[in-house]
């Protein structure tokens, strides 16, 4: 996330860390056993069987191929740092090209890169390409083009994109952009990045305990599309009122306790984006890892990413941020699931899921990235910040394959990684 704010899933400190392989039980297998998740004001069931007539009869599976690490580069000063690919939220592929698009959650200005990702020889190849800042067009608001929070990004198949505004504040202070509030909204560009429309998410959305609404810096987080053009976003933490959350260190904190997040699903036509279905997403609790005691600033478990499979099944990836506080030493834990929509109530309506029980998305756990921890580079012994998902390079054989990527937040005690997947 955003270094300058200090909204970062990796580190809440600013000195740098020391490193340290953690101490960990053995590694897991993939999880693919029938899991119950429940969490207060909502029921998800976790399911191996899908209902009659919807949906693919088997849940996938993700075969482990290969990584690539970027180390976090050092820019010298704002103007250099504008010019580094890193700070990666959001990726997605151009088919028009080939390449891939990244956006850059570092708002100062707001930025994409390209980049190109090919594998070859059992060989992750991933290139940096051209950074090129987001630009208003007519009629859009100039300072809520140029400091937007980009979280998720989609390519449609005219070439153009929509990137998502997370929803977050500035106070003004030194380093960040002048005070003001940017709603959550998708924003859609052209190939030059240029934004041409700002659509709205419904005002429940809006920011802030009082409106209850989305948490400062933890909404909109997730975003992709499905192959008949539906777009369906995800937010990082619940909303206020679907579960209140205290302040600590001047940022939205829950406890570590997850709850009831939503999904958003958001239909076209000529005059724009419209949200319509919502569906209840129980993001899990913040795990437990040896060694690891305490939460980082911001470092809740939340969901930072979303890949459709077909029109009702997706992909989710949720992560967490874990400190121990005597070494300072910073570790992350990483799980993507397998989501199912067929079934999952419509709570679009629905004031608070605080209150009542509500039917949400079948969910099941696909791989704790901590199984691979054996299988990576020494540097990733306590992972990373993992908040991007797409479809990577088709093997030969033409299967699909995955793509999880982490934002390095521009700090040097963090990566940029690229971790590639068969999906079985």
């Amino acid at each position: 996330m955003t270094a300058e704010i200090g909204n970062n899933r990796q580190s809440s400190m600013d000195a740098p860390l020391p490193s340290r392989r953690p101490r960990r039980a053995a590694p897991r297998a993939v999880l693919v056993s029938v899991v119950v998740m429940a969490v207060a004001g909502c029921a998800s069931t976790v399911t191996r069987t899908p209902a009659s007539g919807a949906g693919p009869a088997r849940i996938p599976t993700l075969e482990f191929l290969a990584s690539h690490v970027i180390p976090s580069a050092r820019p010298g000063s704002a103007a250099d740092r504008a010019r580094i690919v890193g700070s990666l939220s959001g990726l997605a592929r151009d088919a028009r090209s080939g390449r891939y698009l990244a956006v850059i959650d570092h708002r100062q200005p707001a930025r994409v890169a390209w980049l190109d990702i090919a594998f070859a020889n059992g060989t992750l190849l991933v290139t940096p390409g051209t950074v090129i800042p987001v630009t208003p067009g007519p009629g859009t608001d100039e300072r809520r083009v140029t400091s937007a929070d980009l979280e998720g990004v989609v390519a449609l198949p005219d070439g153009t994109f929509v990137a998502g505004e997370e929803g977050h504040r500035s106070t003004g202070a030194p380093g960040q952009p002048a005070a003001g509030e940017w709603p959550a909204a998708l924003l859609s560009l052209t190939p030059e990045m240029v934004v041409t429309r700002m659509d709205a998410w419904p005002s429940s959305f809006d920011l802030g305990p009082d409106l209850g609404g989305i948490r400062d810096n933890q909404g909109a987080e997730a975003l992709t599309r499905t192959p008949d053009g539906r777009l369906i976003a995800g937010l990082e933490q619940p909303r206020h009122d679907d579960r209140p959350a205290t302040t600590r260190n001047g940022r939205p904190f829950g406890g570590g306790r997850g709850g009831p997040g939503r999904l958003v699903e958001f239909v076209a036509d000529g005059a724009g984006w419209h949200a319509r279905r919502q569906w209840m997403f129980p993001i899990a609790p913040t795990p437990a890892r040896e060694g690891f005691d305490a939460i980082c600033d911001d470092g809740e478990n939340g969901l930072t990413e979303l890949l459709a499979l077909d029109d009702s099944n997706l992909l989710a990836l949720e992560r967490a941020c874990l400190v121990d506080p005597p070494t300072r030493v910073v570790r992350n834990t990483a799980l993507i699931s397998y989501v199912r929509l067929d079934g999952a109530e419509d709570v679009s309506a629905v004031e608070s899921l605080a209150r009542g029980r509500w039917r949400g998305v079948m969910k099941t756990p696909l791989l704790d990235l901590d199984s691979l921890i054996p299988r990576l580079p020494a540097s990733l012994a306590n992972l990373d910040n993992f908040e991007a998902m797409a479809f990577g390079p088709d093997l030969p054989d033409g299967s699909r394959t995955l793509l999880v990527v982490s934002d390095d937040n521009f700090r040097p005690t963090q990566q940029t990684v690229f971790l590639l997947f068969r999906i079985g």
